[in-house]
C-alpha cells in the first residue's frame, strides 16, 4: 500500500462522489479514480507553480505513459473523499506521481496509484522537463 509522504509537496484534493460516477452496484466505477488522480494531478501543479496550462503555452506535454491503481474499499455515492497527490520521482524527461485516495471522515483508504509521464514538445517528441519546473517538483519540506 502506498504510503503518503511526509517530506515533499502534497495536494490535498476533496472531492464528493457524483451519481454519475457510481455503477449499478452503487459503487464508485472503477476508471473514476484515474479521472481523480487527475484532479489531483492538476491541483499540485497549480500549487506548485506549473499549471499544465503554462506547461502547453510552452510548448512542453506530459502524456500518461503508465498507470496503476490498486483498489482497497469502495466509495459509494455522496461520499467525501480526499486525493492526495504528490511527485514521487523526476528525471530530466519523466515524471512519476503517486496517489491515495480516502475517505474524509474515517481516513480510510480506498485506493492509491500512480502515474509515469514523459514529457514532449509539441511535435510529441521527448524533451527534457525544464530545470525549474524539475527543481520545483524534487522540493522537500
Amino acid at each position: 500500500m502506498t504510503t503518503v509522504p511526509t517530506d515533499r509537496p502534497i495536494a490535498e484534493t476533496p472531492l464528493r462522489v457524483r451519481y454519475a460516477e457510481t455503477d449499478a452496484m452503487g459503487v464508485v466505477y472503477h476508471t473514476n479514480y484515474i479521472i481523480w488522480f487527475e484532479v489531483g494531478r492538476g491541483e499540485l501543479s497549480r500549487s506548485m507553480g506549473a499549471d499544465y496550462r503554462l506547461w502547453e503555452e510552452r510548448g512542453h506535454y506530459l502524456p500518461v505513459t503508465e498507470v496503476t491503481c490498486r483498489y482497497h474499499a469502495p466509495a459509494r455515492y455522496g461520499d467525501l473523499v480526499i486525493v492526495s497527490t504528490w511527485v514521487e520521482e523526476v528525471r530530466s524527461r519523466m515524471v512519476t506521481f503517486g496517489y491515495e485516495v480516502r475517505m474524509q471522515e474515517t481516513g480510510a483508504v480506498l485506493a492509491t496509484g500512480r502515474t509515469i509521464h514523459v514529457s514532449v514538445d509539441r511535435t510529441g517528441q521527448p524533451s527534457q522537463i525544464p530545470a525549474e519546473w524539475r527543481a520545483e517538483m524534487c522540493k522537500r519540506t
